[in-house]
C-alpha cells in the first residue's frame, strides 16, 4: 500500500513539474504582438548590453531594446492543487514588459518565469532598463521580499 501511495505521489509531482517553465527560459503568455504563439517557451537572454532576446521554439525571435522599455510589472497567480492527499500552493510568476517597437508603436508582452529565476530576472530588468518594477498586488510585493521597490 505505501509503495502504491509513493508511486502515485511521485507521478503527480512529475506531472506538475512537466507543465512548469524550465529554468533559464520564459513562456510567452500573451501580449500585443502576433508573431509568437501563446504558450511558446524558449531561452531568454538578459545579459546583452543593448537588448533582451527571447527565442521561443518554432516562433520568431523577440528582441526588446533596453532603452525602449517604458514599464515593468510583476504579478503572480497562486493556485491550489491537490496532490493525492496533500494540498499545496503553486505560484506562477509573470512579468509584463511594455515597450516601443522599431516602428515606435507601443507593445506589451507577458512572460512567465520559473520560481527560481524570477528574482534575478526582476533585478536584471530593473538594472538594464532603469525602470521601477510595479507590483500587481501586495502579495506579489511580499513575495519579492524587498528586491525591488514599488513606484
Amino acid at each position: 500500500m505505501t509503495t502504491r501511495f509513493a508511486f502515485c505521489l511521485v507521478a503527480v509531482l512529475l506531472a506538475a513539474s512537466a507543465f512548469a517553465v524550465k529554468r533559464g527560459q520564459a513562456k510567452f503568455v500573451g501580449g500585443s504582438i502576433t508573431t509568437i504563439a501563446e504558450d511558446a517557451e524558449g531561452p531568454i537572454d538578459l545579459t546583452h548590453d543593448k537588448r533582451l532576446t527571447f527565442l521561443p521554439k518554432n516562433n520568431t525571435m523577440l528582441e526588446i531594446p533596453w532603452d525602449r522599455v517604458s514599464q515593468l510589472e510583476y504579478g503572480q497567480k497562486v493556485t491550489r492543487r491537490k496532490k493525492t492527499v496533500l494540498l499545496s500552493k503553486s505560484r506562477k510568476h509573470y512579468v509584463t514588459i511594455t515597450y516601443q517597437d522599431a516602428g515606435k508603436r507601443e507593445q506589451a508582452v507577458v512572460l512567465e518565469f520559473d520560481h527560481d529565476d524570477i528574482r534575478i530576472v526582476l533585478a536584471t530588468l530593473k538594472a538594464r532598463t532603469l525602470q521601477t518594477v510595479v507590483f500587481q498586488d501586495e502579495e506579489a510585493k511580499k513575495e519579492m521580499g524587498g528586491v525591488v521597490e514599488k513606484k
